[in-house]
C-alpha cells in the first residue's frame, strides 16, 4: 500500500522534526487570543455607532475572522494531542487544556476521540470523532448534490448541537473547569453591559462560524474518501496560498493528509514536508501540489493530474 511505503521512505527523515520552545508556543496560544480580543473590541466600536452598508460588511468580517481564530486555537488542541506543538511532550498537556478552556472543551475528551480517529479512520463504530456526526454523510461520494448539501447544512444550524457542545465536566482539573465557567461568566457580563456586541462578536462566531468551519472542515478533509484502506487516499490536503492559509486554514491545516501519513509530523513542518514527498511518484501522482486551490479537489478527486479520479482504488462495499 503507497501509504506504508511512504512512512517507511520518509519516517526516519521526518522522525528528528520536534514541535517550538514554550516560550513560543505560549506567545502562539496569547496571539490568537489577542485577535479574538482585538476583534471584538473594534467590531464593538462599529456597533456603538450608525452602521453603514461598509460597516456592515466590517462586521460580518469581523465575525467570520474571529470564527477563524478559534479555529486557531481547536488546530492548537489537535497539535497538542499528539504532543506536536511544544518540543517539551509534557508542556502539550498544559497548553491542550489551556486551549480546550478557551474553547470550552475537553482535552482528556478530545484527545481520547482524536486517537480513535486516526486508529479507525471513518469507521463509524470505532471512529469516535466521527460517529457523533454520523447522520451528515461524509463517506458520500462527491458529486455537485452532495457538495452543495455540504455547503448549505451550516446554514440551517442543524449541525450546531454536533459541533458546538461545550464540555464542562471538569476532567481536565478544577482549574480549567474555573476558567471555562470564567469566561461563559464574563460573555453573560457583556451581555449585560453590551448585549449586541455580545451576540454579535461573542456568541455568533463561536456558536455559528466557528462550528461552520469545522464541519466543512472535516468534509474537505474526509468527504467522500471514507472506506480506503491505503492512508494515502482515505485523506486530502488542499493547497492555498500562505495569506489565506492563515485566514481558512490556521496552523497549516490544509495539510491533511500529511498529517494522516505523518500524525507526529509537527504542522511548521508540513510544508517542508509535502516537498520532499512531491519527490516521490506515488505522493505526486495523488498531487500537482501548486495553483490557487492545488493538492487534491473534492469533486471525483479530478483537480489532480489528468486521469487521477480513474487510478483511484475504489473503495470496498460496506457489509
Amino acid at each position: 500500500m503507497d501509504g506504508r511505503i511512504l512512512r517507511r521512505a520518509y519516517r526516519e527523515e521526518f522522525r528528528n522534526l520536534h514541535g517550538t520552545k514554550n516560550l513560543r508556543c505560549a506567545l502562539t496560544v496569547a496571539a490568537y487570543v489577542a485577535q479574538i480580543m482585538a476583534a471584538i473590541m473594534v467590531g464593538h466600536l462599529l456597533l456603538s455607532g450608525t452602521l453603514s452598508t461598509l460597516g456592515i460588511a466590517a462586521v460580518v468580517g469581523l465575525m467570520f475572522f474571529i470564527g477563524t481564530r478559534f479555529r486557531g486555537l481547536n488546530n492548537i488542541v489537535h497539535e497538542c494531542s499528539h504532543f506536536t506543538f511544544a518540543a517539551d511532550r509534557k508542556a502539550n498537556g498544559f497548553f491542550g487544556k489551556l486551549a480546550c478552556a478557551l474553547i470550552l472543551k475537553s482535552f482528556a475528551a478530545y484527545r481520547k476521540e482524536h486517537m480513535s480517529h486516526h486508529a479507525h479512520l471513518g469507521d463509524y463504530e470505532l471512529d469516535e470523532d466521527f460517529r457523533i456526526i454520523q447522520r451528515f454523510r461524509l463517506e458520500d461520494p462527491l458529486t455537485p448534490r452532495t457538495i452543495l448539501r455540504h455547503l448549505v447544512t451550516p446554514l440551517t444550524g442543524v449541525h450546531v448541537p454536533y459541533y458546538c457542545a461545550p464540555n464542562l465536566s471538569g476532567e481536565d482539573g478544577r482549574g480549567w473547569l474555573a476558567l471555562k465557567l470564567g469566561l461563559i461568566g464574563a460573555t453573560v457580563a457583556l451581555a449585560f453591559w453590551a448585549p449586541l456586541t455580545a451576540l454579535v462578536m461573542v456568541v455568533a462566531p463561536f456558536v455559528v462560524v466557528y462550528s461552520a468551519i469545522n464541519y466543512w472542515t472535516d468534509c474537505i478533509d474526509h468527504g467522500g474518501l471514507f472506506g480506503h484502506e491505503d492512508e494515502l487516499w482515505a485523506s486530502r490536503n488542499v493547497i492555498v496560498p500562505r495569506w489565506l492559509r492563515f485566514l481558512l486554514f490556521p496552523r497549516n491545516d490544509c495539510y491533511h493528509l500529511i498529517h494522516h501519513l505523518f500524525p507526529t509530523l509537527p504542522s511548521g513542518y508540513l510544508d517542508f514536508a509535502h516537498e520532499r514527498l512531491m519527490d516521490h511518484p506515488a505522493y505526486r501522482k495523488r498531487s500537482t501540489g501548486d495553483g490557487a486551490l492545488g493538492g487534491f479537489g473534492m469533486a471525483g478527486e479530478r483537480a489532480g493530474e489528468a486521469g487521477l479520479a480513474d487510478a483511484m482504488p475504489p473503495i470496498p462495499a460496506r457489509s
